[in-house]
Formats: C-alpha cells, structure tokens, sequence
C-alpha cells in the first residue's frame, strides 16, 4: 500500500490526502456493450468504449474519456477537507464485470464500487465511507458530490452534435422531460428528489441515476468552449449534495446508463429516459405510429434505404383517401376558375361583393373552396413528425444507402471549397432531388388548382429556400420528402387518369347548380338570430309603454 501524504488545498484552505508521487494504475472491466476503464487515481471512470460502434471518422467510440474530467466527493473530516479524486485507491475485489477499489483516509475506508450488468449499457456504481463517523465533523451532516464532463465529437462535424448536446434530468415525482433541459449557459438550481442527470449528445448520452433520488439540493450547468475542439464540444456539470448520517457503514447507490439514444433501449430503462429525444410538437405520431412500424420494416429488410422506401409507401397508401379528396376538390376549382375570373373582372376591386358571388358560386356548385386544403393539413402532423423523427433516429446512424455514407447525416456529392451564405460548403444530392420534385408538384398543383398571377410565382418561393435549409440535414429526412413528393405525383397522375372523369365531374356541377340552394343556418346563427328578435320584441314593448314622465 503506497505511503499517504497531507498537503494543503489551496481552493478550500483545508488539508487533504494526495498521493501524487504514486503512478496512475488502469483497471478494465467490461461486457459485450462497454470496455470500462478505471483508474487508481480517484477511482474515478477514466474512458468508456461503447462496443461495436465507431465515431464518424471510423475511430472506436469512446465516451467520458476526457483527462479534464472530474468525478470528486468532498467529505468533510474534523482535520481537513478530503477530495476523493485526490486519493489513490487500490484493488481491493474484482472480476471481468465488476471491481472494489478502496483507499484508507483517517482511519475509515473510502470503497468504490463498479459492476456491469450482462448484455447492458447499464452498471451499477456504489460509494461506501467505512468507519469514518467517528472523523467527520458534527456540524457537515452531508457531502459534496461534483460531476464534470467534456463531451467529445463522435459525429460528422461539430456544429451537428452542439446543436443536439445538453443536459437533461428528471424528477421521481414527475414525467415531464421535455422542458427539463438545461439552457445554455445557464446555471439551474433543482429541489430534492431528482432522479435522474442526463448529458445528452446527438446520438449517445451518459446518464447517472439514483432511483431513491437525490436527497437535496443539485446544481446543473451547460457551457460551450470558446474554442470548441473534437475533444470538447461542450461542458456539463452536475454538483450534488449527498445527506451524511454518520453511521458505520455510510452506503450511496447509483446507476449509470452509458450508451445509445436508441428509442426502445431508452425506454425499457422504465425511468423516462426516453423522453431525451426530441420527438417534437407531433411527437405522439411519432411514438404511437412511426416507430412502431419503422422497426417492424427494419426487423424484416435489412437495407435502411429501403426500409424507408417502405415506409413512404406505406404512409402514402394510407393518406390516400385523403389525396383523392384533396385531388376531386382540386379538380372542381379548376372548372370554376372561369366563373370565379368573370366574377373578379364585372366587380373590380369590390372585395365584399366579389367574396359573396363567389360563396353564392361555391353553394350553387355544392363545392367547398377548403375542401382540398383539409386534408393537407390532415397530413401534417405525419410530415412535421417525420422532420423531427429522421435527424433522431440511431438506427439510421452510419447506415449507407446509395451515394449518401450516413443516412443520419447530409449527402454530398461534391465538396465546394468554400462555404455559400445559407446553403453550405457542399452540395447534397437528396436534398436537390427534393428541391426539383417539390417544384414538379408545385407546378402541378398550381395547373391543377388554376393559381395564376402573383401567388403563382410565391409558390415557387418555398422549395427554393428549402434547398438552403435542408442542405446540411440528415440525409434520410431529405431522402423520404423526395420519395414523398414522388409518389404523389404519381398518386395524382392516376387518379386523374383512372379515377377522376373530369367531364363527369363537369356535368355535376352544372346539375348542382340548377337545384334550388337551401341554405342551412349553423346553431351559433340561428342563437343570434333569436337574440336580434328578442331585443326587438323588447324594445317595441317598451316604446307602446312610453317613456315615464322626468322628475
């Protein structure tokens, strides 16, 4: 056992055990997920490979393995501040999954303890103070417990995995997540019962849990380096305090998931971790219809790009009805549109007048002038779902499809040498494919809708500025909107020519006009109506009454 020595702490004007002569010891425990290693210097967790997973550039993936890290436990004894990072600790147990370290510190024991679970991201991790009572002082009933890592890049650029990296938590009492994040640069201060910290990169999250929840106060913060590097990208930092209960054997459980931001791997956690990952403001579409058959298709294709083939398929099979309702309304406008321009041209710029001819039209015809806007915006909550699901998906994480290498990350077929304001450094192939099909069917749907003037060419405004916002996202998000536009283009070009008889469609409405319109007054109209008659009745009384005379 190496010789202890007492310096004193600067930072706290305490004294404090160190053994910086003894040279740094390594201890490897792992699992068929993680490669854990450990180190006698503090005990403290020295690197984590996540096992059969590679960075970016095809570097094996290390997490927390930062030297600038800090794992500390300041106990309060009666001669001195003692920082268990300043400690050595020895070997005291050990196996393949699992490791004691323990370290002598004013006649007690500090003991640290580390084991694996089977076939898991899991481990369980314990602190134990072994007859120290006796040494701690009376008035510090509690213990300082500081957690600081600097989260490195594992994925394309640095910029992508900032965006996504913050620090998440969640209390026992609560399941809300979503807006337990912490904002940048801010330092918040949470209340007892915290059960969970989360720092949370793009693709993988290191998450300490104590499922007793911690007992008082915690503080978390998040802060971006001025100069980012690959080796930190952000800072997280969690300062806990631990209740101290002075007795023999002083025992603290914990629990850390270091791993992936896999969805169903999340959630068979049974805390709420899952909820780390944006699903978005249509987040149930997601959960409740997306994923679920997302991994059924994967379970049964192999191919990613093609499982999301199916999957556009498949969600466009079932929006069906609602394009055919979209394309037949679209279709009565159209045969309108001549009526609709003579109305505009006999009342110029009498936009009352115009506004009521034109109902007068669209009731003659029996034709809604929103029914083919409906059931567009019925599909919305699938396509904003879509925008938040693709990005988040670790299934898509270095999975090639095509010419795109990742298809969680942008396409590019050509790298410029110099970056474009709005649109990047590189030109992505899916994301132009997207741009040219969202054209195609805005040119069709302004033929089809018989958009003309001004609102024809603001029309074209949008895929434009897509091309420019989409060009650094994941490929597979840009991928199922080209897919997308595609097939229903070709869902419109058969019901036009298969389902819809135009001619027919014609007489119809030339029919619907010769009946007589009977106006159907809505409750809330007829309610005002019976009002107006009321006050009327009201007031015709009073009048044949008369006035009462001044006084």
């Amino acid at each position: 056992m190496p010789v202890q020595t007492f310096t004193t702490d600067t930072l706290n004007n305490f004294t404090a055990v160190v053994s910086d002569t003894v040279p740094e010891k390594k201890f490897t425990i792992e699992n068929s997920k993680l490669r854990v290693t450990l180190s006698n210097k503090g005990a403290k967790i020295a690197g984590v490979q996540v096992l059969g997973i590679q960075t970016f550039d095809k570097k094996n993936l290390f997490l927390l393995n930062n030297p600038n890290d800090t794992f500390n436990y300041k106990i309060y004894f009666k001669n001195g501040v003692v920082n268990t990072s300043e400690l050595t600790f020895t070997e005291a147990a050990s196996s393949s999954k699992g490791i004691v370290l323990e370290a002598p510190s004013n006649g007690g024991i500090i003991r640290m303890t580390y084991e694996l679970k089977p076939e898991s991201y899991n481990f369980k991790y314990n602190l134990e103070l072994i007859n120290c009572e006796g040494q701690i002082a009376q008035n510090q009933n509690y213990i300082d417990f500081k957690w600081v890592s600097n989260i490195g890049l594992a994925e394309r650029t640095i910029e992508d995995e900032q965006a996504t990296t913050t620090a998440y938590y969640k209390y026992t009492s609560d399941d809300d997540v979503e807006n337990l994040s912490v904002t940048e640069s801010e330092e918040k201060k949470l209340q007892k019962g915290l059960e969970w910290v989360s720092y949370k990169q793009k693709f993988f999250n290191t998450t300490l849990i104590c499922k007793s929840g911690f007992q008082d106060i915690a503080v978390i913060s998040v802060e971006t380096p001025e100069v980012p590097t690959n080796a930190s990208i952000k800072k997280m930092s969690s300062a806990f305090v631990l209740p101290y209960n002075f007795k023999p054997n002083e025992k603290y459980e914990f629990e850390f998931y270091i791993g992936t931001n896999h969805y169903p791997t999340l959630t068979s956690q049974n805390i709420g971790l899952q909820k780390i990952i944006s699903l978005g403001f249509f987040g149930w579409v997601s959960k409740y219809m997306i994923i679920p058959i997302f991994n059924w298709l994967a379970s049964i294709i192999s191919n990613f790009g093609l499982v999301i083939l199916a999957l556009t398929l498949l969600i466009k099979l079932l929006l069906f009805p609602l394009v055919y309702k979209s394309y037949v309304s679209s279709a009565k406008m159209r045969i309108l549109k001549p009526e609709i321009d003579e109305i505009k041209e006999k009342h110029g710029t009498d936009m009352t007048k115009i506004q009521q001819e034109n109902m007068k039209l669209y009731k003659r015809a029996g034709v809604s002038p929103m029914g083919g806007c409906f059931p567009m915006l019925l599909q919305l909550p699938i396509l904003l779902a879509m925008f938040n699901f693709f990005p988040a998906s670790f299934e898509l994480r270095q999975k090639a499809f095509l010419w795109a290498q990742d298809l969680s990350s942008y396409d590019s077929i050509l790298e410029l040498g110099f970056k474009i304001p709005f649109y990047g450094t590189h030109v992505s192939l899916f994301t132009s494919l997207m741009t040219l099909s969202t054209l195609l069917y805005t040119r069709m749907n302004n033929q089809l809708t018989g958009v003309s003037g001004q609102m024809k060419y603001i029309s074209y405004l949008m895929p434009i500025l897509f091309l420019g916002f989409f060009n650094n996202y994941a490929s597979g998000l840009t991928y199922y909107y080209f897919l997308g536009n595609m097939i229903t283009f070709g869902q419109n070009v058969l019901i036009r020519r298969f389902f819809v008889d135009e001619v027919k469609l014609h007489k119809q409405i030339e029919e619907n006009k010769k009946k007589p319109v009977v106006i159907k007054k809505s409750g809330f109209q007829q309610r005002l109506e019976d009002m107006a008659k009321k006050n009327s009745a009201n007031t015709n009384a009073t009048k044949k009454l008369g006035t009462p005379p001044k006084k």
